[in-house]
């Protein structure tokens, strides 16, 4: 299948909506409420309460104490304590997430390796080549379970390829899926990787999408106790998207924030990774940094209103999967977050088939991605019997 530009699928949608409201938009992933309003109140008001002098002057590649402590305390939570008995910590601004990706492939990676990511993703592509690096991939799912055996047979292979390798992880909520590790999963993937001590991993560990895991915000960081069961042969380094955590999508806000096991491993993320940073971008917006570090430091009254997103999103999800079990369109694992994805042998057809009728999603090589993120729960009522009426 040809690459998709999902920004230009998405901008038509949006540009077609406004000629007729009826239109179905589920084409990126952005977080309307109900009234399909885009911008949170309190992000609002702390946009318009920002100090500008301090915004408008050059910030500091490495964002300052103030956004590395609050950037640290924000992923970890109420993981922090715990962590802190077996790593240093370390954490620095990017433009997104993908700007926390693009630090991790561009400083771990050695040219013309491979990096380990699933069949079914994002689009890591285009960051993973701009570092001169390769993409091997697993097979995400086998029989609607993720695929652990082919998971563990492509470390082999690898593992005798190169010394270092770096593996992208999304989960929760993964991207275009929903999909989410269990327990037993993750442990098995780190036994794997602790049986394998001649060689180096960087877990990727992308969680754009995490502070939007039906289980609660808390409850998202679990998983980072299973690191605790890490040896000293693979760091942790998370990739955080302020952008998605506080819908300010268009400032471009993240951070990557890294688990390690001793002073060396830290030193080279203060050094070459604050380096690689400033070579990409200089410093990262401080409009995204300021706004962050105060809605970090009155975090709790924001939650609040995270978990009710969070809570609507659920809505949304258990509406498309019953109905979707009811009529029998086929899907791919979905435990939560923006996106579900509809099984399709003919994607591209299918999707051109649902423009015909105003319904924008977006095509992938084996499926049809659904942003229920962007749709009101009006709209996804009977939106599974509608695809499945029009695609069958």
């Amino acid at each position: 299948m040809a690459k998709i530009d999902i920004l230009k699928i998405a901008k038509e949608a949006q540009t077609k909506k406004k000629l007729n409201n009826n239109l179905i938009d589920a084409t990126i992933g952005m977080f309307y409420n109900e009234k399909n309003e885009l911008i949170i109140p309190k992000v609002k008001e702390a946009y318009y309460n920002i100090d500008l002098l301090e915004t408008f002057k050059y910030g500091s590649t490495d964002g300052g104490k103030e956004f590395e402590d609050n950037v640290i305390n924000w992923v970890l939570d109420v993981k922090k304590d715990e962590l802190k008995e077996k790593f240093l910590f370390g954490g620095v601004p990017t433009p997104g997430g993908s700007g926390a990706l693009s630090l991790i492939f561009g400083s771990y990676g050695n040219v013309g390796d491979k990096v380990l990511v699933s069949n079914l993703r994002w689009r890591y592509d285009y960051f993973i080549k701009a570092a001169n690096l390769e993409i091997h991939e697993f097979n995400l799912f086998k029989e609607d379970k993720f695929d652990m055996n082919d998971f563990l047979n492509q470390i082999d292979f690898l593992s005798k390829q190169q010394k270092r390798i770096i593996i992208v992880i999304n989960d929760p909520c993964h991207n275009p899926s929903g999909y989410q590790l269990n327990k037993d999963e993750w442990h098995v993937i780190i036994n794997k990787l602790n049986e394998l001590k001649n060689n180096e991993f960087v877990i990727a560990y992308d969680i754009a999408y995490f502070d939007y895991d039906p289980r609660g915000f808390h409850e998202a960081r679990n998983t980072f106790s299973y690191f605790k069961h890490l040896k000293e042969n693979t760091q942790v380094l998370a990739c955080f998207s302020a952008s998605k955590s506080f819908a300010i999508y268009g400032i471009r806000l993240g951070g990557l924030v890294g688990l390690f096991h001793n002073q060396k491993q830290l030193n080279f993320f203060k050094k070459d990774v604050l380096d690689n940073a400033l070579g990409k971008w200089s410093t990262a917006p401080s409009v995204g940094i300021n706004i962050f570090n105060m809605l970090a430091g009155d975090k709790e009254s924001y939650l609040e209103y995270l978990t009710g997103l969070t809570k609507t999103l659920k809505k949304r999800g258990d509406i498309f999967i019953k109905e979707a079990n009811e009529v029998g369109l086929k899907l791919f694992p979905y435990k939560g977050g923006f996106f579900i994805l509809i099984k399709s042998d003919s994607p591209e057809e299918d999707f051109k088939k649902l423009v015909s009728k105003d319904i924008y999603v977006i095509p992938m090589d084996v499926g049809l991605r659904v942003a229920i993120c962007g749709i009101t729960i009006k709209e996804v009522t009977g939106l599974a019997k509608r695809i499945n009426d029009i695609i069958k």
